[in-house]
C-alpha cells in the first residue's frame, strides 16, 4: 500500500512541480516579495500532498518560542527533504545557508539565488564564515527576519549523532543573532533516500531561544543537548 501511495505521490509532485517551474521560469521579472509568496506557496502544496497522499502530517511543539518581529537565526537537525519543505513553508521572510552544490541545480537555483538563498563551500571554513556574515547583512537589509541552518552540515539518519559544525557558534557571536533551535523526527517517515514513506506524525519541537553564549564548548554542547 505505501508502495502505491509513493507512487502517486511522486506523480502529482513531480508534474505540479514542472509545470509550476515552467510557468514561473522568468524568476528575474518578479519581485523578491513576489518569489516569497511562491516559495510558500510551492512548498505548503507539497506538505499538503504528503499530508494527503502519504499521510506524513505534523504536530507543533513550542510555538509560544518563536520570536516575533525579531531577526533570528534558526538552526535544525536534517533527516530528510521533508524539513527543507516545511520550514520555507511556516516561517515567512526566510533564506536557507546551503551547500554550494545546490547552486548548479537547474532552474531551482534561480529561485534559491532570487529569495536571497546563502551559498558555502564546506571545504573553506574561513572564506565561508566571512562571505555568510557578509551575506546574512545583506539579505536582513531586503527584509529577510529568518536565517536558516542545518549546524550538521549534512543529513543525519535518525537515532544516530551528528557533528554539530561551529561556524553555526561564529555566526551567532560575531553577529549577535539570537538562535532558536528546532528538533524533529521527520527522518522517521519521510526516510531519507527512500522511495517508499511511512505514514505517521512528525513531531517538530522549538525550544526556548538562546540569546548569548559565549563560549564555542558551551555553545555546541548546547545544540548537542537539544538535538540528541
Amino acid at each position: 500500500m505505501n508502495f502505491i501511495l509513493a507512487c502517486i505521490f511522486y506523480f502529482f509532485f513531480y508534474t505540479w512541480t514542472i509545470i509550476f517551474f515552467i510557468i514561473f521560469s522568468p524568476v528575474n521579472l518578479f519581485s523578491q516579495k513576489f518569489v516569497l509568496r511562491l516559495s510558500k506557496f510551492w512548498t505548503g502544496s507539497v506538505i499538503m500532498l504528503s499530508k494527503k497522499i502519504l499521510r506524513i502530517k505534523y504536530e507543533l511543539v513550542g510555538l509560544e518560542n518563536i520570536p516575533k518581529d525579531r531577526f533570528f537565526l534558526l538552526a535544525s537537525n536534517h533527516q530528510s527533504a521533508w524539513e527543507t519543505f516545511f520550514f520555507s513553508f511556516f516561517f515567512n521572510k526566510s533564506a536557507f545557508i546551503l551547500k554550494k552544490e545546490l547552486r548548479k541545480v537547474p532552474l531551482i537555483s534561480r529561485y534559491f539565488k532570487k529569495l536571497g538563498f546563502i551559498f558555502i563551500d564546506r571545504e573553506n571554513g574561513f572564506q565561508s564564515i566571512k562571505k555568510i556574515i557578509n551575506s546574512i547583512n545583506l539579505v536582513k537589509e531586503k527584509g529577510v527576519k529568518v536565517i536558516i541552518i542545518f549546524p550538521e552540515g549534512t543529513r543525519t539518519p535518525i537515532n544516530k549523532v551528528g557533528n554539530i559544525n561551529a561556524g553555526v557558534f561564529a555566526i551567532h557571536k560575531l553577529l549577535k543573532i539570537p538562535v532558536l533551535v528546532v528538533k524533529h523526527n521527520s527522518g522517521k517517515y519521510w526516510r531519507n533516500k527512500k522511495f517508499i514513506k511511512r505514514p505517521g506524525k512528525i513531531k517538530v519541537e522549538i525550544f526556548p531561544i538562546i540569546e548569548k553564549i559565549e563560549k564555542k564548548e558551551v555553545f555546541i554542547e548546547t545544540i548537542n543537548k537539544l538535538f540528541y
